[in-house]
């Protein structure tokens, strides 16, 4: 977790962060946008293959430079698993208009981070999904495969996507699930900040979270998910799964230093790219246990 303020004196443009389990100095350059060499160059002397828990460390705050898109285009950040197809796809354009408002793209090199420009919608469009039972689809994915996960016919899949062609999927591709009894359950652990996805009740992935500020804190009980939404922005990053405890919600981040801490109003909050992995596993009526 970054900490402002640590006893450590970073330079300016650097944060303290401090070395958990299983940290490589990779998946920390990943996680807060950075790269390894400017991990290094921040922390003279630094050996990488013997880190220590608890073991302070200066991380980089990079501000990614986007393009300066023109008038009827928004900068878009490239994460894991985009296309341009699938781009395309979500927000109602083409490849070609893609490629002509970013002269120079290489289409088959995108980098995670690379910000790019895209063209007319504003906002990516979703299917009418009256249950709010979102999912968004991954490389590899087919429609059998999706309605087996969720214990449904295929054919109660089709009938709430009107149109959808099974042999035409693109990455990032937002579809409606109907609803069916869960096949998976959650349990979130405060003291540990750790939430767990349990699957025929047995655990099956674990994610770090941030929960609530001691003034603000996360509601304990158990709950169920009632809604779902394809990225609601700002603080609740890119993907939202609701409670039924009115306003409260697991959901992703604008401030991923801020997971490992009590930090939120009351929700839980998520690394994107984990919540983004998550919400493709929970369906609305998912039962969730805080505790």
């Amino acid at each position: 977790m970054l900490y402002r303020g640590y006893d450590r004196q970073c330079p300016p443009g650097t944060s303290a962060y401090v070395i958990q389990s299983g940290d490589t100095l990779y998946a920390i350059a990943g996680r807060f946008n950075t790269t390894v060499q400017a991990i290094i160059s921040a922390n003279p002397g630094i050996v990488p293959e013997r880190l220590r828990v608890g073991q302070v460390i200066c991380v980089p705050q990079r501000q990614l430079q986007g393009p300066a898109c023109p008038i009827g285009t928004q900068p878009y950040e490239i994460r894991s698993g985009d296309t341009l197809a699938g781009i395309a796809n979500r927000f109602n354009t083409t490849v070609e208009e893609i490629v002509q408002a970013n002269p120079g793209i290489d289409p088959y090199r995108l980098q995670i981070g690379q910000s790019i420009c895209i063209p007319q919608q504003s906002q990516p469009q979703e299917p009418a999904c009256p249950t709010m039972n979102y999912y968004v689809i991954r490389r590899g994915d087919t429609l059998s495969a999706i309605a087996r996960a969720f214990n449904i016919q295929l054919q109660e899949l089709l009938s709430v996507n009107p149109g959808i062609n099974p042999n035409a999927l693109s990455v990032g591709q937002t579809i409606c699930i109907p609803l069916a009894p869960s096949p998976v359950s959650i349990t979130v652990n405060i003291a540990d900040k750790t939430l767990t996805l349990y699957r025929e009740g047995r655990p099956y992935k674990s994610y770090p979270v941030a929960t609530g500020k001691p003034t603000s804190p996360t509601p304990t009980g158990t709950f169920t998910i009632v809604n779902k939404q394809v990225n609601p922005g700002g603080p609740f990053g890119t993907r939202w799964m609701g409670l039924s405890k009115p306003h409260y919600g697991i959901h992703g981040t604008n401030n991923p230093a801020s997971i490992g801490t009590a930090a939120s109003n009351g929700c839980v909050r998520m690394y994107n790219q984990d919540v983004e992995d998550l919400f493709n596993y929970v369906p609305v009526g998912t039962v969730v246990r805080i505790f």
